[in-house]
């Protein structure tokens, strides 16, 4: 059997990085416990996943000319 460095190196590595995310969701949702009230907790990826479509920024340039006119329009 191998060991988890051996299955990195041979398969995970070999993956695009959205696919390396979406494992990595699935480790931590697997390791996670549950809380108190029987939810789960998301992992980080499942909360940016969550978010409203069209929300991501690539750059800070874009997020700050967003809140700009953010607050542009509440002048209004």
């Amino acid at each position: 059997m191998q060991n988890a460095k051996e299955i990195y190196q041979n398969t995970v590595s070999q993956l695009p990085s959205e696919e390396r995310l979406q494992l990595a969701a699935l480790i931590l949702r697997d390791l996670a416990t549950a809380e108190p009230n029987g939810e789960s907790k998301l992992t980080i990826v499942e909360f940016i996943r969550s978010l409203p479509a069209g929300r991501g920024f690539h750059t800070s340039a874009e997020a700050d000319e967003f809140l700009r006119q953010e607050r542009d329009s509440w002048d209004r």
